[in-house]
């Protein structure tokens, strides 16, 4: 559905707690998280929908979902805001063997750090902030050639 950067960005970034040894394992322990979370925010078939047209439903459990998943694995911190530091090691591990992929998700994430400059209602909570780093990612991921 999504290739590897657009997992590993929109999908959320495995924060270094996670052990996963290869691209492969990283979105399986995605997979994981995404199935954990969804006990406390579950989705519905027409959310999936949505997802796969690449627009974040307007549905507080579906962006309460990705801010679950997104804090789960560091790419999203305590305070609900985008971690532009998680984000970034998370590319440097996993793509050690391609400096020139690790300059682009870096320069990516760069571009979708504005996020947090978005004043929002839930503060902490995250999900309002998720569904900017969704809609973010959707919308810079072409200039990066990363989907």
């Amino acid at each position: 559905m999504f290739n590897v950067y657009f997992c590993v960005f929109v999908s959320g970034v495995l924060s270094l707690n996670v052990k996963a040894s290869s691209l492969d394992d990283l979105k399986l322990k995605y997979v994981e998280v995404i199935i954990e979370c969804s006990n406390d925010y579950p989705i519905t078939v027409a959310d999936m929908t949505e997802l796969r047209k690449k627009i974040m439903p307007d549905s507080e459990p579906i962006k309460c979902l990705f801010a679950c998943v997104y804090k789960k694995t560091g790419m999203m911190n305590e305070k609900g805001e985008l971690s532009v530091d998680g984000v970034n090691e998370m590319s440097r591990k996993y793509l050690a063997d391609d400096p020139a992929k690790i300059k682009k998700s870096e320069e990516f994430t760069e571009a979708c750090k504005s996020v947090n400059d978005v004043a929002v209602n839930d503060g902490e909570r995250g999900c309002e902030r998720a569904a900017l780093i969704f809609k973010c990612t959707v919308e810079k991921a072409p200039d990066f050639d990363l989907i």
